[in-house]
Protein backbone atom coordinates (compact mmCIF):
# COMPACT_ATOMS: atom_id res chain seq x y z
CA UNK A 1 0.00 0.00 0.00
CA UNK A 2 2.65 2.11 0.44
CA UNK A 3 3.96 1.96 -2.95
CA UNK A 4 0.96 2.47 -4.17
CA UNK A 5 0.97 6.02 -2.23
CA UNK A 6 4.27 6.98 -3.62
CA UNK A 7 2.96 6.62 -7.50
CA UNK A 8 -0.06 8.58 -6.78
CA UNK A 9 2.44 11.06 -5.25
CA UNK A 10 4.74 10.88 -8.11
CA UNK A 11 1.66 11.45 -11.01
CA UNK A 12 0.64 14.44 -9.32
CA UNK A 13 4.45 15.44 -9.08
CA UNK A 14 4.98 15.08 -13.14
CA UNK A 15 1.28 16.67 -14.13
CA UNK A 16 2.50 19.38 -12.29
CA UNK A 17 5.78 19.61 -13.30
CA UNK A 18 4.41 19.22 -17.04
CA UNK A 19 1.91 22.31 -16.57
CA UNK A 20 3.12 25.25 -18.40
CA UNK A 21 3.89 28.73 -16.93
CA UNK A 22 2.56 31.43 -17.32
CA UNK A 23 4.33 33.53 -20.34
CA UNK A 24 3.70 37.03 -21.22
CA UNK A 25 1.83 37.39 -23.83
CA UNK A 26 3.96 39.75 -26.29
CA UNK A 27 3.31 41.40 -30.01
CA UNK A 28 4.55 39.44 -32.98
CA UNK A 29 3.20 41.41 -36.04
CA UNK A 30 1.85 45.40 -35.74
CA UNK A 31 -0.46 46.92 -34.63
CA UNK A 32 -1.05 47.73 -38.36
CA UNK A 33 -4.30 49.73 -39.44
CA UNK A 34 -6.89 48.68 -42.79
CA UNK A 35 -9.77 49.14 -44.06
CA UNK A 36 -9.81 52.92 -43.22
CA UNK A 37 -12.69 55.38 -43.55
CA UNK A 38 -14.16 58.95 -42.20
CA UNK A 39 -15.68 56.94 -39.66
CA UNK A 40 -13.81 53.62 -38.72
CA UNK A 41 -10.69 51.57 -39.24
CA UNK A 42 -9.63 48.34 -38.69
CA UNK A 43 -6.37 47.56 -36.13
CA UNK A 44 -4.97 44.15 -36.63
CA UNK A 45 -1.84 42.52 -34.85
CA UNK A 46 -0.46 39.12 -33.49
CA UNK A 47 0.21 37.58 -30.57
CA UNK A 48 2.68 35.17 -28.80
CA UNK A 49 -0.17 33.34 -27.43
CA UNK A 50 -3.96 33.03 -28.12
CA UNK A 51 -5.82 36.03 -25.69
CA UNK A 52 -9.03 37.87 -26.54
CA UNK A 53 -8.40 41.73 -28.41
CA UNK A 54 -9.06 45.27 -27.00
CA UNK A 55 -8.31 48.38 -28.61
CA UNK A 56 -8.15 51.34 -26.22
CA UNK A 57 -8.38 54.57 -28.59
CA UNK A 58 -9.20 58.73 -27.77
CA UNK A 59 -7.89 61.72 -29.21
CA UNK A 60 -5.98 62.31 -26.53
CA UNK A 61 -2.65 60.37 -25.81
CA UNK A 62 -2.88 58.98 -22.88
CA UNK A 63 -6.42 59.34 -22.17
CA UNK A 64 -7.62 56.39 -23.82
CA UNK A 65 -10.95 56.11 -23.29
CA UNK A 66 -13.08 54.86 -25.64
CA UNK A 67 -12.76 51.07 -26.25
CA UNK A 68 -13.36 48.73 -29.26
CA UNK A 69 -13.20 44.70 -28.38
CA UNK A 70 -13.57 40.61 -29.76
CA UNK A 71 -14.02 38.30 -27.20
CA UNK A 72 -12.84 35.44 -29.74
CA UNK A 73 -9.31 34.11 -28.33
CA UNK A 74 -7.10 34.20 -30.76
CA UNK A 75 -3.59 35.18 -32.06
CA UNK A 76 -4.52 37.11 -35.04
CA UNK A 77 -6.44 40.24 -33.93
CA UNK A 78 -8.82 42.27 -35.85
CA UNK A 79 -11.09 44.87 -34.28
CA UNK A 80 -13.00 47.52 -36.44
CA UNK A 81 -13.05 51.00 -34.54
CA UNK A 82 -16.80 52.06 -35.39
CA UNK A 83 -18.39 55.90 -34.71
CA UNK A 84 -15.39 57.86 -35.29
CA UNK A 85 -14.84 61.46 -36.51
CA UNK A 86 -13.79 62.27 -39.77
CA UNK A 87 -10.55 64.33 -40.39
CA UNK A 88 -9.62 63.48 -36.44
CA UNK A 89 -6.53 62.35 -34.87
CA UNK A 90 -6.71 59.23 -32.81
CA UNK A 91 -3.93 58.19 -30.45
CA UNK A 92 -4.59 53.73 -29.53
CA UNK A 93 -3.08 50.62 -27.68
CA UNK A 94 -4.07 47.13 -28.22
CA UNK A 95 -3.80 44.73 -26.05
CA UNK A 96 -6.29 42.10 -23.95
CA UNK A 97 -8.90 42.96 -21.45
CA UNK A 98 -6.53 43.12 -18.40
CA UNK A 99 -3.13 44.94 -19.80
CA UNK A 100 -1.80 46.70 -23.05
CA UNK A 101 0.65 45.27 -25.05
CA UNK A 102 1.44 47.82 -27.16
CA UNK A 103 0.60 51.77 -27.73
CA UNK A 104 -0.78 54.68 -25.75
CA UNK A 105 2.60 56.74 -26.82
CA UNK A 106 3.41 59.48 -29.82
CA UNK A 107 3.69 56.48 -32.51
CA UNK A 108 0.78 54.47 -32.36
CA UNK A 109 -1.79 56.80 -33.64
CA UNK A 110 -3.67 57.32 -36.76
CA UNK A 111 -5.70 60.24 -38.77
CA UNK A 112 -9.50 59.30 -40.17
CA UNK A 113 -10.43 60.25 -43.33
CA UNK A 114 -11.71 63.32 -44.00
CA UNK A 115 -15.98 63.70 -45.00
CA UNK A 116 -15.72 62.35 -48.69
CA UNK A 117 -15.41 65.38 -50.96
CA UNK A 118 -13.84 67.71 -48.49
CA UNK A 119 -10.42 69.21 -49.87
CA UNK A 120 -7.53 68.37 -47.94
CA UNK A 121 -3.45 67.65 -48.52
CA UNK A 122 -2.98 64.24 -48.60
CA UNK A 123 0.17 62.07 -48.81
CA UNK A 124 -0.02 58.97 -50.77
CA UNK A 125 3.13 56.08 -50.65
CA UNK A 126 2.49 54.10 -53.54
CA UNK A 127 5.38 51.44 -53.80
CA UNK A 128 5.33 47.83 -55.89
CA UNK A 129 8.12 45.33 -56.52
CA UNK A 130 8.95 45.75 -52.97
CA UNK A 131 9.43 42.69 -51.40
CA UNK A 132 13.40 41.34 -51.21
CA UNK A 133 13.46 42.49 -47.35
CA UNK A 134 17.19 43.33 -48.10
CA UNK A 135 19.65 46.60 -48.57
CA UNK A 136 17.71 47.88 -51.76
CA UNK A 137 13.72 47.90 -50.17
CA UNK A 138 15.92 49.53 -46.84
CA UNK A 139 17.37 52.33 -48.99
CA UNK A 140 14.16 53.15 -50.39
CA UNK A 141 12.18 53.03 -47.46
CA UNK A 142 14.64 55.26 -46.17
CA UNK A 143 15.08 58.05 -48.89
CA UNK A 144 11.13 58.41 -48.46
CA UNK A 145 11.38 58.35 -44.61
CA UNK A 146 14.11 61.61 -45.16
CA UNK A 147 11.67 62.79 -47.99
CA UNK A 148 8.84 63.14 -45.93
CA UNK A 149 10.63 63.93 -42.52
CA UNK A 150 7.41 64.44 -39.98
CA UNK A 151 4.71 64.69 -42.81
CA UNK A 152 1.91 62.11 -41.90
CA UNK A 153 1.57 59.83 -44.55
CA UNK A 154 -2.31 59.26 -45.09
CA UNK A 155 -2.02 56.17 -47.08
CA UNK A 156 0.38 53.06 -48.25
CA UNK A 157 -0.75 51.98 -51.18
CA UNK A 158 1.52 48.55 -51.98
CA UNK A 159 1.02 47.36 -55.56
CA UNK A 160 2.17 43.75 -55.21
CA UNK A 161 5.20 41.27 -55.16
CA UNK A 162 5.75 42.18 -51.70
CA UNK A 163 7.43 38.87 -50.23
CA UNK A 164 9.97 36.93 -52.47
CA UNK A 165 10.23 33.92 -53.62
CA UNK A 166 7.29 32.19 -51.79
CA UNK A 167 5.57 34.31 -49.89
CA UNK A 168 5.70 32.77 -46.61
CA UNK A 169 4.52 34.01 -43.87
CA UNK A 170 8.10 34.62 -42.77
CA UNK A 171 9.08 36.32 -46.12
CA UNK A 172 6.07 38.70 -45.70
CA UNK A 173 7.13 39.38 -41.62
CA UNK A 174 10.48 40.26 -42.86
CA UNK A 175 9.82 42.15 -46.18
CA UNK A 176 6.61 44.19 -45.09
CA UNK A 177 6.24 43.96 -41.43
CA UNK A 178 9.83 44.74 -40.73
CA UNK A 179 10.50 47.08 -43.38
CA UNK A 180 7.28 49.26 -43.52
Amino acid sequence: MRARIWCVSLVGLVAMSLSAPAVAQTVTRGPYLQMATPTSIEVRWRTSSTTNSYVRYGTTQAQLTAVASASALTTEHQVKLTGLKPGTKYFYAVGTSTTNLVGNDAKHFFATSPTTGTGQPTRVWVIGDSGTADANARAVRNAYYTATGSRYTNLLLMLGDNAYTDGTDSQYQAAVFDMY
